[in-house]
């Protein structure tokens, strides 16, 4: 993240384009810089402050010594021809983030007045460990977690089944008829699957939990030969051979 403060005495005036760069340096965390006026248009690539093409998330905050006017605006417009794309009241409490591209322009505005900062918080959507990239690590990362393969579960008696991911198996190889419960629907991802097959001549019947049911408002269906089972949000879904 980059984190930005521009100062300015006697505040922007949400006209004037910033051509030149400041000159920054590092005070307390902030690369810091300190701007002439006039001023009012500040260019998306912050003069090298950001990663050089990358399309980058903003949060933007405007400190003042009175109380913030009313009529202070930060406004994130589009390259030619221009067009408003964000516009808001950067106060110090705002949690307002804005997408902010290569090719847009960052237009402040805030009422005459001695002194002014402008502290932007950049967070690059492109490149190795910016959030693009974390977010496809999480993202990957997550799917893997819940990526368990399939598994196959052989029982004999009766057996309340644990919540599952991915593929579920369960064969029941009995001589005499069981129950098999299912969990509690709730903790079963939706797409979670479970079969259930049936291998000795005991018959084994699938209940839901209480307060579940199946399709129709059945609780129990009995298992002749297999049946397939998912998690559909509202109900057990059941197809059976």
């Amino acid at each position: 993240m980059n984190k930005i403060k521009l100062i300015i005495r006697g505040g922007f005036d949400g006209q004037t384009p910033v051509t030149q760069a400041p000159t920054f340096r590092l005070v307390e965390g902030w690369n810091e810089a300190e701007l002439t006026a006039p001023a009012g248009i500040l260019p998306a690539g912050l003069w090298g402050q950001v990663p050089a093409g990358d399309p980058y998330v903003l949060h933007a905050s405007v400190l003042t010594v009175a109380p913030i006017a009313p009529q202070t605006f930060i406004e994130v417009q589009t390259g030619e021809p221009t067009h408003v794309r964000a516009r808001y009241t950067p106060s110090a409490d705002n949690m307002r983030l804005t997408l902010v591209r290569p090719s847009d322009k960052i237009r402040v505005f805030t009422p005459p007045q001695g002194l002014v900062k402008l502290e932007l918080l950049v967070e690059s959507i492109g490149g190795v460990n910016e959030l693009g990239s974390r977010l496809y690590e999480w993202s990957d990362g997550l799917s893997r977690s819940r990526d368990t393969g399939v598994r196959t579960l052989r029982i004999e008696a009766d057996l309340t089944l644990p919540g599952w991911l991915g593929t579920m198996h369960v064969i029941y190889d009995s001589a005499n008829p069981g129950n098999v419960t299912l969990p509690p629907r709730v903790i079963v991802p939706l797409d979670a699957v479970l079969t259930v097959t049936r291998r000795g001549p005991g018959i084994p019947t699938l209940h839901a939990a209480a307060g579940d049911s199946f399709a129709g408002g059945v609780i129990a269906q009995m298992i002749q030969r297999s049946g397939i089972i998912m998690n559909n949000g509202e109900q057990w879904t059941w197809v059976a051979d």
